[in-house]
């Protein structure tokens, strides 16, 4: 259900390029300046019914416009259990990933300087820390701004906070601590990466001499006069933090300020004014910061999937509608969301911010309304093209997110991922792409070009594309990415080898204890066979039925361990086990030989011996393939 409920989330935020409107339309469109008094009467009751539904204490919302805040208007509590009211001016917010469009400008601050080349291997600047070789390509500081270097997924990656500042380590130690896995050739596909951004806040560090948050402060936060807004943990100037939330279904809970171990990516707290100052730097054509070409440079489309097509800015993802040429970028962790939309042409700009995290519904609901009343596009889509229904028939399959860690061991939350989306071909040409069992989330595409496609409504653009060296199957909707999936690697298939693997083994441990007390063999080294057999049986379906449980109890939400401390010592001794297991499975195999050499063996328990046997060394490649043979995090 979580899945489900981020796919539509992401569904609804900002349309992907629908089809052209007429210019003239267009061009009054953006020519009008936002009337604040029409925007409140929208905006206002449209926030509350989100902040209602989803149980959200507090938020704020402020506009940018022709180089001055606009409208800004704070709603409910930053603070339940001291009932204190958000203020626009000095409430504090934790903006996590907005932190990244602020690290992405002070590596441009080093190009304009002639400091650093983009286009350049990153380990000609980096010092601190040295990216491995890999499918015999660098990773460049253009990559990292856009997440396309090829680095794995690691936001539900383990250990990456701390439990007090002690315990900081600082972003250097921490990437030679976690150094992040390439897992794909490098400007070739995006895959949203924290690292990334750790490691150019590392290359702003290691080429300025200065640390990150210093040189941050000195170059960004000062000029602009963003007097509360710092990388610093915990903030300097804590007066006014907004408190983040979770509600589980009839409470608030609290949720604590994390201690980030990389704060290039993720620990940015700033108000709602100081946002405004950056927001307005980087729409002003020219600012104490950047010049208007290197800011411009920042807002412009650096990957893209296919020309024209969604795609990906230097920290920012790009919106594509038309008629409009704008930014925009989420943050959100510990009970935070927060949004900023860029619009440089039209010279506006918005943030908003709230203490609970629904899955992003009320910052795209802000969202879309916004650009759908400033930029409203009557779709008009052409037939079919020729030949498209059997280019179709090719990309018809299952799909999944590439939003998942291919490296560690919370690969494993990928397990309980249904088998989402579906595209399934037309006669006439169409696509049908089924988000969930519920109709209501399909979407119809018409194919506009070669695995170019647009949704019926004209509203989103999937771009597809079949397997290349380095890069398999799937498709894209702007910065929403997936791959396309073999029918032996679906969450299904998967669940059933769980379950035959759990039954085999408790099925086998039944059967050797019964044996052994009711029918032992004969000779000692047959009846030792018995017993190891045994014991790799049940402790392998201990460990499988464990580690299920304690898989749903994390994805429910129902767990109260914070991951991000650290693996905990119990699950560590879990996940020691199978190394265990794989020991014993040696041992059989020994054991096995020995006592067909013997003949130590009747028929029928040579072939059970031979079976299970085979069946555990199955079970070790299946549980390398979910990052469990070893200690992987």
């Amino acid at each position: 259900m979580l899945v489900l409920l981020i796919v539509v989330s992401l569904l609804l935020s900002p349309p992907a390029r629908p089809a052209a409107a007429s210019t003239a339309a267009l061009l009054r469109a953006q020519a009008a300046p936002l009337d604040p008094a029409e925007l409140a009467t929208w905006l206002e009751p449209l926030i509350e019914e989100q902040m209602a539904a989803a149980h959200i204490p507090g938020a704020v919302f402020l506009l940018v416009q022709d180089g001055q805040i606009a409208y800004a208007r704070a709603f409910g509590l930053a603070d339940l259990a001291q009932q204190t009211p958000v203020n626009v001016e000095s409430s504090l917010w934790r903006v996590m990933s907005l932190s990244k469009p602020v690290t992405a400008v002070a590596l441009m601050q080093l190009a304009e300087q002639g400091k650093l080349d983009l286009h350049a291997d990153a380990n000609t600047y980096l010092r601190s820390y040295r990216l491995p070789e890999a499918f015999g390509q660098p990773i460049t500081a253009d990559q990292l701004l856009t997440h396309s270097a090829g680095l794995d997924w690691d936001l539900d990656d383990i250990g990456t906070a701390a439990a007090k500042p002690a315990d900081l380590v600082g972003n250097a130690r921490f990437l030679n601590d976690h150094p992040p896995a390439r897992v794909f050739p490098p400007g070739q596909q995006t895959l949203y990466s924290n690292a990334a951004f750790n490691l150019a806040g590392q290359m702003v560090e290691d080429i300025s001499g200065v640390p990150f948050a210093e040189y941050i402060d000195r170059n960004i936060f000062q000029p602009l006069g963003m007097t509360r807004s710092s990388f610093v943990q915990p903030p300097p100037q804590p007066a006014g933090l907004v408190t983040g939330y979770e509600f589980d279904g009839e409470n608030h809970q609290p949720v604590p300020l994390p201690l980030w171990q990389d704060p290039p990516s993720r620990s940015l707290t700033a108000t709602a004014p100081d946002m405004a100052r950056f927001m307005l730097a980087l729409l002003g054509g020219g600012s104490p910061i950047l010049s208007p070409d290197a800011a411009a440079s920042l807002l412009d489309t650096h990957f893209t999937y296919r020309e024209g097509t969604p795609g990906v800015a230097y920290g920012w993802d790009v919106v594509t509608r038309p008629g409009v040429a704008g930014v925009w970028k989420d943050g959100a962790a510990a009970g935070a969301l927060s949004r900023i939309v860029l619009l440089p042409e039209d010279g506006i700009g918005f943030f908003l911010a709230y203490n609970l995290d629904d899955g992003f519904g009320l910052g795209n609901a802000v969202m879309a309304e916004f650009l759908d009343r400033r930029f409203p596009v009557a779709p008009h889509l052409a037939p079919s093209q020729p030949g498209a229904a059997e280019r179709g028939q090719a990309l018809a399959g299952v799909y999944r997110l590439t939003d998942y860690s291919r490296q560690t061991v919370a690969k494993l939350l990928r397990l309980p991922w249904p088998d989402y989306p579906q595209v399934t071909a037309q006669a006439d040409g169409r696509l049908l792409v089924q988000f969930g069992p519920d109709a209501a989330t399909n979407h119809e595409l018409v194919e506009i070009a070669p695995r170019y496609y647009r949704t019926s409504d004209g509203e989103m653009d999937y771009v597809f594309w079949e397997e290349e060296p380095g890069r398999p199957a799937g498709f894209a909707v702007g910065a929403w990415v997936t791959e396309k999936v073999a029918w032996y690697d679906t969450g299904q298939a998967h669940m059933l080898m769980l379950v035959a693997f759990a039954a085999i083994f408790l099925g086998s441990a039944v059967a050797g204890t019964v044996i052994g007390l009711r029918h032992p063999p004969a000779s000692r080294l047959s009846r030792r066979g018995l017993w190891l057999l045994t014991a790799t049986a049940a402790l392998n379906f201990t460990f499988l039925v464990t580690f299920f449980l304690v898989l749903q109890w994390v994805v429910s939400g129902a767990a109260n361990v914070d991951f991000a401390i650290g693996m905990p010592t119990w699950m560590t001794a879990l996940v020691a086990l199978p190394l265990l297991t794989t020991a014993l499975t040696v041992g059989l195999i020994v054991v096995g030989l020995l006592g067909w050499r013997r003949r130590a063996w009747s028929g029928r328990g040579l072939a059970f011996y031979g079976l299970f046997t085979g069946v555990c060394l199955l079970f070790i490649p299946w549980l390398n393939y979910w990052n469990l043979f070893g200690f992987r995090w």
